[in-house]
């Protein structure tokens, strides 16, 4: 072998063995970070909020193993990087469909989850969304945790809408399915993208299959095509609850919030009126130093109905705070009756027509208006309840539930304004006008309201 042929061996043969030792090296690291995931278990990529413009960047991650994403993402690269506009034009179009159909709102909390999940959020934010959140899973079993890491760290019940479009890259789809379906609140909208679409009705039918047979607790509710996918949509069928229960009240719901650890000590309801009923309620400012408030509210709902010559009787007896520190407002719509009351200091007569409504209807013929003085019967009460009940500091409530009074009653559920009312005083019977929405009875009204946090207190006026 001459001395040519030797330096070249030497050479080459020494760069071929570096390529090669390098190559298994980096085979070597790839293959060892889907072991240490399954050993010690992959954290969940999650955030609540992205910054950038091209939806590149998750504020808020900590990842104990960020030196095995380091060596990942910058060989494999990242499908959030990547496919940032994709992401976001699909995101945009599943919205735009599901706002077209009604099923969708921008009021809503949102969770986007698996691969592309922060260009989503971002999306989401751009259009309007009050509230939206990411996760991203890796797709391994963890022996650390026991569990697969599609599993969400979140509380059940807890968003309105969900959306993915990683039911075909996971290896077990059933628990990916059942975990949004998990997290759903009766009445939320769940939202899939499965595989590449085509247009006739056998393929559709096909591409929902595989998410109907896994639904526990929801229904399909639309299947079509979105962006050359399929887009499946199901539905959280609502639970058995009582009437004011299936209102989703604001998180800072106020007076719920106060009220909690009072509700236990509300006196216990009953079907007959017990005698000397007034000493056995627990009213609220026996737990709260309501006389330090600085506006006190006191709205009586068809107040003229109860009314009787003794000016003393239209308050709440032995009530822990003086009547005199309350903004007194008496609603009905029989204004002859509240006259001698509304020139009390400190009372206010608001005129409601529509609570007249039950009377003109029994008699039609012999029903005279009793507003003498032309009141705009467009009256906007609820709007005026809301921009009282506002600025104040402690509200008390006493109302009929008839059913005008009943429906206002449902409307403050609707509108989140209960949130503001602190006391409720019912007084309601068991005639036919007496009942909620859902055909209850006045037990069932009572329990609805406390099961829903109200602090409310069964009335007994003859």
């Amino acid at each position: 072998m001459d001395l040519k042929t030797l330096k070249f061996k030497i050479l080459y043969g020494s760069l071929a063995r570096r390529v090669l030792l390098r190559s298994f090296m980096i085979v070597s690291a790839l293959s060892i970070v889907p072991l240490l995931q399954i050993l010690f278990g992959s954290d969940p990529v999650m955030f609540n909020t992205v910054y950038s413009n091209d939806c590149t960047v998750i504020s808020g991650y900590s990842n104990p193993y960020i030196f095995l994403d380091r060596l990942m993402y910058p060989i494999l690269g990242s499908i959030e990087s990547k496919h940032c506009k994709e992401n976001v034009n699909l995101t945009v179009n599943v919205v735009g469909e599901l706002m077209g159909m009604k099923m969708l709102s921008y009021d809503v909390k949102a969770l986007c989850v698996g691969e592309g999940s922060a260009s989503s959020v971002y999306a989401l934010r751009e259009l309007g969304f009050d509230y939206a959140c990411g996760v991203y899973r890796h797709p391994f079993f963890s022996l650390k945790h026991k569990k697969f890491v599609y599993e969400l760290d979140y509380e059940d019940k807890s968003f309105d809408f969900v959306f993915s479009r990683d039911l075909d890259k996971v290896s077990v789809p059933a628990l990916l399915v059942l975990e949004i379906e998990r997290v759903l609140r009766p009445g939320g909208i769940g939202a899939m993208l499965v595989g590449i679409s085509s247009s006739s009705p056998n393929s559709l039918i096909r591409s929902a299959t595989p998410v109907s047979s896994i639904l526990k607790t929801s229904r399909i509710v639309h299947v079509g095509h979105v962006n050359g996918f399929t887009l499946v949509v199901f539905e959280k069928r609502m639970e058995t609850v009582s009437y004011f229960e299936q209102f989703q009240l604001p998180a800072d719901c106020q007076s719920h919030t106060n009220n909690k650890p009072f509700m236990e000590f509300l006196e216990p309801l009953v079907e007959q009126k017990p005698m000397g009923f007034e000493k056995k309620i627990t009213y609220l400012p026996k737990f709260i130093n309501a006389a330090s408030k600085k506006r006190l509210v006191y709205i009586d709902v068809g107040a003229g109905e109860h009314l009787n010559s003794s000016a003393k009787s239209w308050f709440l007896p032995s009530y822990p705070v003086d009547r005199k520190a309350f903004n007194v407002y008496f609603v009905d719509h029989n204004t002859s009756v509240m006259l001698s009351y509304v020139k009390r200091p400190g009372i206010t007569f608001v005129y409601h027509p529509d609570l007249a409504g039950s009377m003109a209807k029994a008699n039609p013929d012999t029903y005279q208006d009793p507003n003498p003085y032309g009141e705009d019967d467009g009256f906007d009460f609820l709007l005026w309840f809301k921009e009282t009940v506002h600025f104040a500091d402690f509200v008390v409530l006493k109302m009929n539930a008839g059913e005008v009074e009943l429906k206002f009653l449902t409307e403050l559920f609707k509108s989140g304004t209960i949130c503001f009312v602190d006391e409720l005083f019912l007084r309601c019977s068991n005639r036919a006008d007496a009942k909620d929405a859902s055909g209850g009875s006045c037990m069932d009204i009572f329990k609805s309201l406390r099961s829903s946090g109200v602090f409310v207190h069964q009335w007994w006026e003859d």
